[in-house]
């Protein structure tokens, strides 16, 4: 036994490497963790939970920094045994425009503070996602892209959201997916996330109502007998929540629940478990065998549609047949990305091309047209958008835009996420002291009454007149470079900010300064890669094709498929000279008004993938320096189909699955 607690004294002495790589998985967590979570982290994913807790527990309970809460999480806030169950908390409800904290936003928030001897304090306000809202969220919860449109932004509202949660404990029906779209705004801010105690009352009524066949708020709801006065509305829900609380909070107190620590227990005793996979049925259950008879070992695209002929999902694949025959393995249910599709699948069709290339530019394009639900990012001009810069204002400011224009101004892209243009620009903003605001600075009115910026000195303050117009503009050609490729002088800002960190000790900024070193760096790579494309403006490319003894042969003109032609392989190299001439003088013509669209940038971008992969293949071959035509006719009559182009991406994909372009698009 002295053995035992002496060993438990020191914990620190004994196993310090391990309390930092708990310490710093606490940390990247942004302070909060499940004990399980932390387990399979520190000891390794496939280690038993239950075989390293008390060793967790013994190394971790006396370090000052870290305590494990009631509800089985390690948080960085201190937690102290038996706390009276608090009649101060907080309910909290958000409305979003999806389902993922990473890539969606917050389009309402709602908190109602609860006190004892007051009234409840009840805050609600529209947040402007800035980017649109999709249909079917507008359809659900009534918000829609024109009552936002005026809304405050996120970081705008923080202060007050922080203000009024504080350190109380947060209610919430499953109050885990409100709090990660918080703590991901939050974060997204550079502020410290929030990790409050967190009661869940779907789990609480997952304990204590059993009366209700569903988990849902409105179903819970209706179950304990709570009047609902609508549903998918932030501040609504929250009021529902509240009345839905009070109802389990006194079914919990006739169970002997007394303290905090008790009812954070409940809510981890109460919380609903995933199934688990094994015994799950199989797609061969449901799926006729008969589709997959007749389909090729082939590369190509398949296309599988409803009863109705309607288009449920697009992939691709190099060898169609088996990658269809995968479905019938599949457990059902397997992904949320695919819970449904086999059970409503009834036919496959299949389009056979010559090359995996092919069938990607091919996958591409039928998503776009169809837009099928099962591919989970539908590609549309919507997403898109552009970087636009006024230089012909004094005071050029840094935006985003869905369309390019004729107007003097400078645009960049279209980056293929709308997010990530918000992101360069949030960046770029973050930064340098650009102006953000509306204002035209052509007439008296835009000047004096200076916005918040300037005192922060985020802002070189043009509307006071103390900008210097020298200074401005070099910062503006800073960041046209940047959206050109060149991150070097914005990384150079940085540099200096960094500096000034060492000399302060602010340690914690020099962090966010370090990660945003990264983003700027990975935005102005991903930049000089759909640039990479178009390193050539004219160019050929020769691939396999889909019809035996032929070979398809596309004409690329700045990063684009300009023409496509199928050649066959006792063609002679004259009349292939003649074919492309004809297509080099139609490209020479049209080449300067080739700007990338919303349509073309996604197959730029799996060119330029692909060329960087094998750069230097022969089957790739530049126009620009002028070269006989019957030279580059008879190289590409004589390239060796057996090496196709790009077959150093094999590695990306070695199983033969298939990963759908609009899966793809956020890599």
């Amino acid at each position: 036994m002295k053995a035992h607690a002496s060993a438990t004294a020191e914990p620190s002495v004994k196993y310090p490497g391990l309390i930092e790589r708990a310490l710093e998985c606490i940390e990247q967590h942004r302070g909060a963790i499940n004990e399980d979570a932390l387990i399979a982290h520190v000891f390794g994913n496939a280690s038993s939970a239950a075989l390293w807790r008390s060793l967790l527990r013994s190394v971790l309970e006396d370090h000052s920094g870290v305590s494990l809460r009631p509800d089985g999480v390690w948080t960085t806030g201190q937690h102290h045994a038996r706390e009276a169950f608090p009649a101060d908390f907080v309910v909290l409800d958000v409305e979003t425009t999806g389902l993922k904290p990473s890539r969606q936003r917050i389009i309402e928030i709602a908190i109602i503070r609860v006190s004892p001897g007051r009234s409840p304090l009840r805050w609600t306000s529209l947040v402007n996602p800035g980017r649109p809202i999709p249909q079917y969220i507008s359809g659900m919860t009534g918000i829609d892209d024109v009552m936002v449109a005026t809304g405050p932004d996120f970081r705008s509202i923080a202060p007050t959201i922080i203000e009024t949660v504080g350190n109380l404990p947060i209610v919430g029906h499953n109050v885990e997916f409100d709090m990660a779209f918080l703590n991901s705004e939050l974060a997204r801010n550079g502020l410290p996330s929030l990790v409050n105690p967190a009661i869940d009352t779907l789990s609480l009524a997952n304990r204590y109502a059993s009366e209700s066949r569903r988990l849902s708020l409105t179903d819970v709801a209706r179950a304990l007998g709570v009047p609902i006065n609508g549903a998918h509305r932030a501040l609504v829900d929250a009021e529902t929540t509240l009345d839905v609380y009070r109802v389990l909070l006194a079914r919990a107190r006739e169970q002997g629940v007394e303290s905090i620590e008790d009812i954070l227990r409940a809510c981890a005793a109460g919380r609903p478990t995933r199934p688990s996979r094994s015994g799950v049925g199989r797609g061969r259950a449901i799926l006729d065998r008969s589709h997959v008879d007749p389909i090729p070992q082939a590369p190509g695209v398949y296309i599988m549609r409803d009863a109705g002929d309607r288009v449920l999902y697009v992939g691709k694949a190099r060898n169609l047949r088996k990658r269809v025959a995968s479905y019938y393995s599949q457990p059902l249910g397997y992904t949320r990305k695919m819970d449904g599709l086999l059970e409503t699948l009834a036919r496959i069709d299949v389009e056979v091309v010559g090359s995996e290339l092919e069938a990607l530019m091919l996958e591409s394009q039928l998503i776009r047209r169809y837009r099928p639900r099962f591919n989970t990012i539908q590609r549309n001009a919507e997403q898109y958008a552009y970087v636009r810069i006024d230089v012909s204002n004094r005071w050029p400011r840094v935006i985003t835009c869905r369309d390019r224009a004729d107007d003097g101004a400078l645009y960049f892209g279209p980056f293929r996420s709308a997010s990530r243009a918000k992101e360069a620009v949030s960046v770029v903003n973050d930064i340098l002291p650009l102006r953000t605001c509306r204002r035209s600075f052509t007439d008296s009115r835009s000047y004096g009454s200076p916005c918040l910026e300037l005192s922060l000195k985020r802002c070189l303050g043009p509307c006071m007149g103390v900008a210097d117009p020298d200074e401005y503009r070099a910062l503006v050609q800073d960041v046209t470079r940047f959206f050109q490729g060149d991150a070097s002088r914005l990384v150079e800002h940085l540099h200096r900010k960094l500096e000034q960190t060492v000399v302060t000790l602010d340690f914690e900024r020099a962090a966010r300064l370090r990660d945003q070193v990264r983003r700027i760096e990975a935005l102005a790579l991903e930049q000089q890669h759909i640039a990479s494309a178009a390193t050539h403006t004219h160019a050929l490319l020769v691939l396999p094709s889909a019809s035996p003894g032929s070979r398809e042969v596309w004409y690329l003109l700045r990063g684009q498929r300009w023409a496509q032609i199928r050649v066959r392989n006792d063609d002679t190299f004259a009349d292939l000279a003649s074919r492309l001439r004809d297509i080099h003088l139609r490209a020479t013509i049209h080449a300067r008004l080739m700007e990338p669209n919303h349509h073309a940038v996604d197959e730029m971008s799996i060119l330029a993938r692909w060329m960087r992969k094998t750069p230097d293949h022969p089957a790739l071959m530049s126009l620009d320096a002028s070269p006989a035509m019957e030279d580059v006719a008879r190289a590409a009559l004589d390239v060796d189909l057996a090496v196709p182009f790009g077959e150093s991406l094999a590695g990306d994909d070695a199983d033969g699955d298939d990963i759908g372009q609009d899966d793809k698009a956020g890599a």
